[in-house]
């Protein structure tokens, strides 16, 4: 009897230990809310929050910068850009489209991650200071400090900080005049995330780059005075 119950509370840690470690490996699914603090000469009526949803290895969210809905997917890599411009009536323009980017090993080395020792908690969560390093387009290099969680979120972030182990849940985003700083307040297991939000909807044409430049020079020529923009 002694051994039986032995080998059922081996079990039970066992099962435990198992499942911690499977909820690690890109097992949440949910929301995770930030909030956003600006700094700086700070436009009226900006966003003051952003959330990701989290399926497993993929999320969803609206880039506020770019103008447009991104899926990513830790598992092979691969992120999508989603433009809606369905109800520009410019021949060359109107449609939906998307850019699909895949994080290449030649990527990954452009940055420098240096996950420390020193953590702290954010939104119930244990987080670790990574200190980041990368350059800039003009070679220029910078320093980062942000704040990492393994423990829920896909296994790698594919935007903010490409090849990041982990989900950024504090970091800065410097622009011109002012600056942004992300930090997650709120998670909302389950939070009505389905599989179906990360799936690439349909309607979608795929463009590279350069046919999607073209896109926004053909918008900008009839609504921006002529003047092209190099800044997509």
């Amino acid at each position: 009897m002694k051994k039986l119950i032995v080998s059922i509370c081996l079990m039970l840690a066992i099962g435990l230990f198992a499942s911690q470690l499977y909820a690690q490996q890109g097992q949440f699914k949910g929301i995770v809310k930030y909030t956003l603090t600006w700094e700086g000469d700070v436009p009226q009526g900006v966003p003051t929050t952003f959330e990701v949803k989290v399926f497993e290895q993929q999320s969803a969210f609206n880039d506020m910068f770019a103008g447009c809905k991104v899926l990513t997917n830790a598992n092979n890599g691969i992120s999508y850009a989603l433009f809606d411009f369905s109800q520009v009536p410019l021949e060359g323009a109107t449609g939906k489209w998307y850019i699909k980017d895949k994080l290449e090993p030649k990527d990954a080395e452009k940055v420098k991650y240096e996950v420390t020792s020193e953590t702290k908690e954010i939104a119930g969560k244990k987080v670790k200071k990574v200190n980041v390093t990368f350059k800039e387009e003009d070679g220029t290099e910078k320093k980062e400090e942000i704040w990492m969680c393994d423990e829920i979120g896909p296994k790698q972030d594919l935007r903010f900080y490409p090849g990041l182990p982990g989900m950024a849940f504090e970091f800065p985003v410097d622009l011109d005049k002012y600056k942004i700083v992300f930090k997650v307040i709120e998670i909302i297991e389950g939070g009505k995330v389905e599989k179906a939000d990360m799936l690439l909807p349909t309607g979608y044409e795929e463009v590279t780059m350069e046919e999607f430049q073209e896109i926004i020079s053909i918008i900008v020529k009839e609504y921006g005075g002529g003047q092209e923009s190099d800044d997509i």
